[in-house]
């Protein structure tokens, strides 16, 4: 079905909208007008007969360096122990313009996801912990942390019972999706970060 899905992409020209290819079913002209990404997601198992999307490779990596706790002071001249509660919440994002973290588009992606993986996709993934940070006199510390994350990326088939734009089956190519990664999602650990307290800052 990829390849031909591709090949059929080429030969027939796919309209790039809204950061995502959407292409006509095959054996058939496209029609004047091609219906947005968003039309067609909204689309997703709401007025459809089947919206299945298809996932084509699942790569995972390591989110960004960000700060997750504020600033603890040692404006003393001995060693001290603080305690820091730190948050960090990793959010489903995709490719697409169009809000698809919600609704038939998501149910389907995560029903592809799954079925791909084995695994269950998190909307939204929160760790929270409490960290005793040892700071040195005259010094601030900080924690910063880095998700583990996953990125989907696949396509969507869309099939119709009525002709919607022309045709009974749409495909909206492109589409990549990134979330917590379901086998580590507890990340790394924390990462704690000192600083000398500037001039005033005690």
């Amino acid at each position: 079905m990829s390849s031909l899905r591709n090949k059929v992409a080429a030969a027939l020209g796919s309209a790039v909208v809204l950061a995502a290819a959407v292409v006509a079913t095959p054996g058939t002209a496209m029609a004047e007008e091609s219906p947005t990404v968003a039309q067609l997601l909204e689309k997703c198992n709401n007025g459809t007969d089947r919206c299945e999307f298809h996932v084509e490779s699942v790569d995972k990596y390591l989110g960004p360096e960000q700060r997750v706790t504020s600033d603890a002071f040692n404006c003393t001249s001995v060693d001290q122990n603080i305690s820091k509660t730190w948050s960090d919440t990793t959010t489903t994002g995709t490719s697409t313009t169009q809000t698809i973290e919600f609704g038939g588009a998501f149910e389907a992606f995560t029903a592809g996801f799954s079925s791909a993986t084995g695994k269950t996709w998190e909307k939204s993934h929160t760790e929270s912990r409490t960290e005793s940070l040892w700071i040195a006199p005259r010094k601030k510390g900080w924690l910063t942390h880095r998700a583990h994350k996953v990125k989907a990326h696949g396509y969507y088939q869309l099939n119709f019972g009525e002709r919607f734009y022309g045709h009974y089956i749409w495909y909206v190519n492109d589409v990549t999706m990134t979330g917590i990664d379901p086998d580590n999602t507890y990340g790394e650990s924390p990462v704690f970060r000192e600083r000398a307290v500037g001039s005033g800052g005690c």
